[in-house]
């Protein structure tokens, strides 16, 4: 399997296809408010990983930490197989 750079231009469709375990960590910035609204399966094909941080209202600074927390534990992923 090929690493993959993660940016916050990601779709959180090709996001969670390569790390379904993203969708868990991002539950604290914002997805769990897209599940609870009922309207996954409607935004998650448009939705940009910046574009949940927003929604979430993760401030910017924060940003690359999430990002960096979430390619951290995806090449680790990588690794173990």
């Amino acid at each position: 399997m090929t690493t993959v750079k993660i940016t916050e231009d990601i779709l959180l469709k090709e996001l969670f296809e390569l790390f379904p375990e993203a969708k868990e960590l991002l539950k604290p910035y914002g997805y769990s408010k897209v599940v609870d609204l009922g309207i996954e399966e409607v935004v998650v094909d448009k939705l940009s990983l910046k574009g949940l941080l927003r929604l979430g209202e993760v401030e910017e600074e924060r940003f690359g930490e999430v990002i960096r927390e979430i390619q951290s534990l995806y090449n680790k992923k990588l690794e173990e197989k």
